[in-house]
């Protein structure tokens, strides 16, 4: 488990294209507090969370041989079948925590042979089209005996934010890290899973 200080690094990216396809929390959406109060006259402190989505573009990863796309030299296709988000304040830090969950699963391609295949994916802060920290993952999946798909869970990723009203503006967008061809094999072939 790895908590990256989101606003370290800015870096500009367009993302105007990019569509969210899961969310936790939201824009405006302020999620209640982890601690309550006995005291009916006292209120639990609103939290600011951003949302955790999945990137449409970035769900799907398809691994070939290296110089060939071909049916016969596909490694594996693979999804990301899991994202959740848990935003909890960070008592005298002035601060949320904010833990990502991510699940995988792969199939065993034409060309793989059973061999445990690695998955680079990636947690990306924005805000807007700003991307304000990046951290590259990897997920190695194994293939029990003769099974033809394999599926594990990421460590979870924690993420540090202000407690501010604009940190529910930010989002924190999962998807594989992926290749230009390899996003335009995904593109052209949407149906593609495994």
């Amino acid at each position: 488990m790895k908590i990256f200080a989101p606003f370290a690094v800015a870096a500009p990216l367009a993302f105007a294209a990019l569509l969210p396809l899961a969310a936790c929390g939201g824009p405006g959406k302020p999620a209640a507090s982890a601690a309550t109060s006995a005291a009916p006259s006292r209120a639990a402190p609103a939290l600011s969370c951003p949302q955790v989505a999945m990137l449409q573009q970035a769900q799907t990863l398809t691994l070939f041989l290296p110089g060939r796309a071909d049916v016969a030299a596909r490694v594996s296709t693979a999804q990301i079948t899991g994202l959740s988000g848990a935003c909890v304040l960070q008592k005298g830090k002035g601060a949320v925590l904010v833990t990502v969950n991510t699940a995988f699963l792969a199939d065993n391609g034409p060309a793989n042979n059973g061999a445990p295949v690695s998955l680079p994916w990636f947690a990306a802060i924005t805000d807007g089209n700003t991307v304000i920290a990046k951290n590259n993952y990897t997920a190695t999946l194994t293939f029990q005996g003769n099974d033809s798909t394999a599926s594990a869970a990421a460590r979870p990723v924690k993420i540090e934010l202000p407690d501010t009203a604009h940190t529910a503006d930010i989002q924190i967008l999962i998807g594989f890290q992926e290749t230009p061809a390899q996003l335009a094999y995904a593109a052209a072939h949407p149906q593609a899973a495994p």
